[in-house]
């Protein structure tokens, strides 16, 4: 049974937590809880009576963050230099939060679309309000079927650049976003998302900090959850990758599909980003893998384990905030989690066959996933006990079950 929808908002812990009202059309509030800026976390809280009192809201940020709350304050002293000799919560609310001061390197924010021109418009919008000093934005129109996003950027968006990448994929489009680049790093993201302001800061600052870091991943956080589909996509875990900021290396040449095979939890393809350097070394992305190819996805998960197998370091950083459209409809989501099916086991293919010392880690990672993800929910849905729609199962199941056909279709269309 459906119900309402859910209210997005997001609340800053240096402000007043106010009672929010006006949502006699929603089931509840989530809200994205920051403090200085940087996400912490979630909360849910029931709408009674079209409102939701600010006290019913600080009690569940309490009871939910107040460690994570904590972490980010001593974080704070301790960056400051003040050590934790004396020290009282009054005196760590009173700390500044240190801010990046060395250089930043050029960023090109690259967005691939193909034939959603709604879509990119809202995410163009959102690149207005991106708070850096040298950005290189960039529209890669894959295989467009009219003229309508030329003259959209064209028109409406003159300080960003537009070009027409004619072979039909994403990952065509996102290796004619690294020959186009003008930026050190290459930030990536999709048409049906809504960067936040302090994005490309966000991934910007870890290239700083550190030369080593070669890929960052960010935050992906739901737009809207107004709908049945939307709301079922998010209950099966959205994009979301947690609110700590992880480090992921490995030696060049280990074996690493057991501990790094399931990249999906390293991030996804919507906010990523890369030094340009990085494919002169490794390659470049896959054109056989991801949307607008018979795989239908697995090109960023390739690429997270590439460069992990390659001894690089990931960092995946939750201050890079970007929100993502979720699909509307459970048509267009069925055909969503039948991408992801396929997807997944094209990379898991791709990657085994480039890497042939991978090919044990990978198959188990193959049936375990087929197990747990797959068989085991498509079984359990029939007994009752897996309350996700069994038809979006089942369509993930038959991605599944295909991908090595289309991997090699899409193989043989790409060469």
């Amino acid at each position: 049974m459906f119900h309402k929808p859910i209210k997005l908002l997001d609340i800053e812990l240096n402000s007043p937590i106010r009672a929010i009202g006006i949502l006699d059309e929603y089931d509840r509030l989530q809200a994205l809880v920051r403090l200085h800026g940087s996400p912490i976390g979630c909360v849910n809280v029931p709408v009674t009576n079209g409102c939701c009192p600010g006290r019913t809201i600080g009690k569940a940020i309490f009871e939910q963050h107040a460690k994570a709350i904590v972490h980010h304050l001593l974080c704070d002293s301790l960056a400051t230099g003040r050590g934790l000799r004396e020290w009282s919560v009054r005196d760590l609310l009173q700390v500044p939060h240190p801010v990046y001061t060395g250089a930043l390197p050029k960023v090109t924010v690259a967005v691939c679309s193909r034939d959603r021109t709604v879509d990119l418009a809202r995410c163009l919008d959102s690149l207005r309000h991106l708070d850096y000093p040298d950005l290189d934005l960039l529209v890669v129109d894959n295989a467009p079927s009219n003229g309508a996003t030329e003259r959209l950027v064209r028109n409406t968006h003159p300080n960003i650049r537009y070009v027409r990448e004619p072979r039909a994929g994403l990952n065509w489009a996102r290796n004619r976003a690294i020959l186009e680049a003008k930026g050190e790093i290459i930030a990536y993201t999709d048409d049906d998302v809504v960067v936040d302001p302090g994005w490309v800061k966000a991934l910007a600052t870890v290239f700083g900090e550190d030369p080593d870091v070669m890929a960052v991943t960010g935050l992906v956080v739901p737009y809207e959850l107004e709908t049945e589909a939307q709301i079922l996509f998010e209950q099966d875990g959205g994009f979301g990758r947690g609110f700590e900021r992880r480090w992921h290396h490995a030696s060049e040449g280990k074996r690493v599909a057991r501990l790094y095979g399931g990249t999906g939890r390293l991030g996804t393809g919507a906010n990523m980003a890369y030094r340009r350097t990085l494919f002169d070394h490794i390659g470049y992305f896959d054109p056989a893998l991801d949307v607008g190819t018979p795989t239908k996805g697995g090109g960023d998960l390739e690429m997270f384990f590439r460069v992990i197998k390659e001894g690089y370091t990931l960092v995946y950083e939750p201050s890079a905030v970007v929100r993502h459209v979720h699909r509307i409809d459970r048509d267009s989501l069925k055909d969503q989690f039948l991408g992801w099916g396929a997807g997944f086991y094209s990379y898991v293919i791709r990657s085994s066959l480039s890497y042939p010392e991978e090919c044990f880690g990978f198959l188990r990672l193959g049936l375990s996933w087929m197990w747990q993800r797959n068989i085991r929910r498509f079984l359990k849905s029939y007994a009752g006990a897996e309350h996700f729609r069994r038809d979006l199962i089942k369509a993930e199941l038959k991605g599944s079950l295909t991908s090595f056909f289309r991997y090699v279709k899409a193989r043989s269309q790409a060469t």
